[in-house]
């Protein structure tokens, strides 16, 4: 049986991906492909970053709550922002793009909270003020390079 941190972040992942899959507009799939990898180097920097060279946080090292950590980063996150910068650079409305905005941010800052309610994440000299200032720049970031592959696509004509 499945320890039930294991579960809950096997969850929040497939909720996630089901979010990105089921948007109406996405950025062609070449840029998507590209985004992702772009926003996978950026999450592992920032836990090793942060986690170990800074020394903000101490990871759990123990088997289900290392697999937790590496659906949230990997997947749940990740997912969260595909579908945040998918979502932000193919609507025309303001409304929508606020909205997914504070999906993103909300959502990323629960799973910052479960992973510390969880124990998955201890936290020394790391804040909720710190996360959420961590989540605006990896949402600044995602939608730079988002910007970025959505104007080589155009150029390129890389089309679904």
């Amino acid at each position: 049986m499945l320890p039930l941190v294991i579960v809950i972040f096997i969850l929040y992942a497939w909720f996630c991906i089901q979010v990105l899959l089921n948007l109406r507009y996405k950025l062609p799939l070449a840029a998507n492909f590209l985004l992702f990898m772009a926003v996978e180097v950026i999450l592992t920097n920032k836990l090793t970053i942060s986690g170990y060279n800074l020394k903000l946080f101490e990871i759990n090292k123990d088997i289900p709550h290392f697999i937790a950590l590496i659906l949230d980063n990997d997947f749940t996150v990740t997912f969260i922002l595909l579908a945040f910068a998918n979502v932000f650079l193919t609507s025309p409305k303001t409304s929508i793009r606020i909205g997914i905005t504070v999906y993103a941010f909300l959502l990323q800052l629960l799973l910052g909270m479960e992973l510390s309610w969880n124990h998955v994440l201890i936290y020394k000299n790391w804040s909720y003020l710190n996360e959420s200032l961590m989540i605006l720049l990896v949402m600044a970031y995602t939608l730079l390079w988002g910007k970025i592959f959505q104007r080589m696509a155009s150029k390129e004509g890389w089309i679904r």
